[in-house]
């Protein structure tokens, strides 16, 4: 097994502290699915306004944060991190981790600084989050290892200026709708564990572009029925109730996807669903068993790699 395989468990909290020595702290950085996204029109400010149900899944990066007295912050990735995802991923003022750590160094000492090591595992434009649970783990983390006073509201305000997904990611609970651009977070409690089988093409979709081509829909769907899914414990009827705005521009940008999408669902005679932007696609499972036994079709059939996601 891998250390990016997504059946990997998480631990705890919002990201989930996984270990501390001395004084370094390793972070887990968790990613999410959309099970429920819906465009309600473009805010003044650019965005878009959305009414989006959001679950935190168990599939991680790692962030190791290392504290100095340099006064700046460093960004690398570890060793392991396969070379597949090091060329999406900047290590510069455009990565989320030094954008977020940056600005709370502002609200400390001038000698705050940081050695940050980035194992990737969750792929780059994915729909998964994964660079939002990033900047969520890196707020968490940092103010740790600076001993900032620091509330949670203030970083949730760092946190809804640098983008949609981190709030909830930020948030460490396991379900929520979401509004706003995503930074209105309505947690939902789980009645039990939701599992998922997932699979991404070899292209991811941007994100800006998705939503430049989406409209919002004349007959506007809404999350209540997915939510009242989750807090009754109905994983049964809840892919009767997934819905994405996004889905039918996304296959349009990207072919590939769109190709994966039918194939997945041919495979294992279950609908198949697009989480946030793109790419990946996911099924859902009523149990750890069936998850296992899709992962192990999907991969057969068509050669893929899939992860099983448990939230």
């Amino acid at each position: 097994m891998s250390e990016c395989d997504a059946t990997a468990g998480a631990v705890g909290g919002g990201c989930g502290w996984r270990a501390v020595s001395g004084e370094r702290l390793v972070v887990q950085s968790a990613s999410k699915l959309n099970i429920f996204l819906e465009v309600l029109g473009r805010r003044e400010d650019g965005y878009h306004e959305l009414d989006t149900v959001m679950v935190r899944t168990r599939f991680c990066d790692t962030l190791t944060l290392i504290p100095d007295f340099s006064g700046s912050v460093r960004l690398r990735f570890s060793d392991s991190t396969p070379v597949a995802l090091r060329s999406a991923v900047p290590l510069d003022g455009r990565n989320l981790i030094l954008r977020a750590a940056e600005q709370l160094r502002g609200l400390g000492d001038s000698g705050c600084g940081a050695e940050i090591i980035l194992h990737k595992c969750i792929p780059p434009e994915s729909g998964l989050g994964g660079g939002s649970g990033n900047a969520a783990a890196a707020l968490l983390g940092c103010r740790q290892i600076w001993k900032l006073s620091v509330s949670d509201e203030r970083l949730h305000e760092i946190a809804a200026g640098l983008g949609s997904d981190i709030n909830f990611l930020l948030s460490g609970v396991r379900a929520a709708v979401c509004r706003g651009r995503g930074e209105q977070i309505q947690p939902l409690p789980l009645s039990g564990s939701l599992y998922f089988v997932a699979v991404r093409p070899g292209r991811g979709n941007s994100t800006a572009e998705v939503f430049r081509r989406t409209s919002a829909g004349t007959e506007r769907r809404t999350s209540a029925e997915v939510a009242r899914c989750l807090t009754e414990g109905r994983a049964d009827l809840l892919e009767s109730c997934i819905f994405n705005r996004l889905t039918e521009s996304a296959a349009g940008l990207n072919s590939e996807m769109a190709d994966l999408q039918i194939r997945f669902q041919h495979a294992v005679g279950k609908p198949v669903f697009m989480s946030g932007s793109g790419s990946t696609v996911f099924a859902v499972c009523r149990s750890a068993r069936e998850a296992r036994e899709v992962r192990q079709t999907v991969e057969r059939k068509l050669r893929v790699v899939a992860w099983s996601l448990e939230v």
